[in-house]
């Protein structure tokens, strides 16, 4: 490719790349949720989008025109709006990806995908602010969804309903001024008012369902061991030392059991700076020869936000059978953060153990 086609093909490609750009940006500099600068940044980029929407309607009615340095720079305005909405949704994507587990989360998820490229057909492109007004719905909604448990320390459902409250206020503000711009703003409000609405109302519905991740928790660690200790600041994980072959093995996954063993599920959940709430440890269990699971314990986890590397806790069981069982971490309302999942098998040998202890 020579050189004059290389920048033919950056050209016609710009959105494209733009838009790529902002995931990349992002994924390389987000910190955690509760970053002060992370939060303002992405606060700057809801309000930029907003004025560059805003500013579009208003050229495309010619009411408006960029001047000074800023109409050197507007011949860029669709390119800079695909960065920022890049940018956005590739928090947001990382976000709740490591809030949840991608089978109960998925359909929210694949909103946000299908949403997001979407907006780069030329197809739905031509819907030109409705389509804009949709994403930035989703947006808006997103950001506020963990935004609020951050700043008030809690969740739950009062808290979601505030910050759809607050994000349905924030896009009809936009709404409203956008349909000023039409002949007969009344039916522009209508016809510009059903993708939002749309967004929002599916927000809303998946929330009820329990297929919204429940940020700004998230689940970094889960582990199954024969005994867990505090010591000073430290936690101390003792496991079965495997042979050398199974190298791969850090926790005891299978767990073999001798009478009176008890299995311990060590855990490690990331929360905000002054988050105060309560996770649930849901125990199943499912014999072997049985496809049908059962709910043997939800043990309850009180846990305290702010430390980088996590809220550490556990919970012990001694009563117990051979089978399959699966511990899922998980919100009051049953919304779930991450799960572990191991077998329990008899293991009737009488030779002594020898044991590994980790420290987290």
């Amino acid at each position: 490719m020579t050189p004059a086609e290389a920048r033919c093909w950056i050209t016609k490609n710009s959105n494209i790349l733009f838009f790529v750009g902002g995931f990349v940006f992002d994924a390389l500099t987000l910190w955690r949720i509760d970053a002060v600068m992370d939060l303002l940044i992405q606060l700057g980029y809801l309000a930029l989008i907003a004025y560059i929407v805003l500013r579009q309607a208003q050229e495309a009615r010619g009411v408006w025109q960029p001047s000074g340095m800023l109409a050197r720079g507007w011949h860029y305005n669709v390119e800079a709006l695909h960065f920022v909405y890049g940018s956005l949704l590739s928090a947001y994507v990382v976000f709740y990806l490591k809030s949840s587990t991608w089978t109960r989360s998925s359909f929210f998820l694949l909103l946000v995908i299908v949403l997001m490229f979407a907006n780069e057909m030329p197809q739905l492109r031509r819907a030109g602010s409705r389509m804009r007004l949709g994403l930035y719905a989703l947006c808006v909604a997103s950001y506020m969804n963990y935004l609020l448990p951050v700043m008030i320390g809690r969740m739950g459902g009062w808290v979601f309903a505030s910050a759809m409250i607050l994000s349905a206020w924030i896009v009809r503000a936009l709404l409203k001024r956008l349909a000023g711009l039409e002949p007969n703003p009344e039916r522009a409000r209508k016809a510009l008012g059903w993708p939002p609405a749309v967004v929002l109302t599916l927000i809303m519905v998946f929330y009820a369902l329990k297929w919204i991740p429940p940020v700004p928790l998230s689940m970094q660690y889960a582990g199954i061991y024969h005994q867990v200790e505090k010591a000073g600041n430290r936690y101390e994980l003792t496991s079965l030392k495997w042979p050398w072959y199974v190298f791969w093995r850090r926790d005891d996954r299978p767990f073999l059991a001798r009478p009176g063993d008890q299995i311990y599920c060590f855990v490690r959940v990331f929360g905000p700076r002054r988050f105060r709430d309560q996770v649930y440890l849901h125990w199943r269990y499912s014999a072997f020869d049985s496809e049908r699971s059962h709910t043997s314990d939800r043990i309850p986890l009180s846990i305290y936000g702010g430390r980088g590397e996590g809220f550490r806790g556990y919970a012990a069981k001694a009563n117990y059978q051979p089978g399959r069982w699966r511990v899922t971490v998980e919100t009051s309302d049953g919304r779930p953060l991450g799960e572990v999942s191991f077998e329990v098998r008899q293991d009737t040998g009488s030779e002594e153990r020898t044991w590994k202890v980790r420290s987290m």
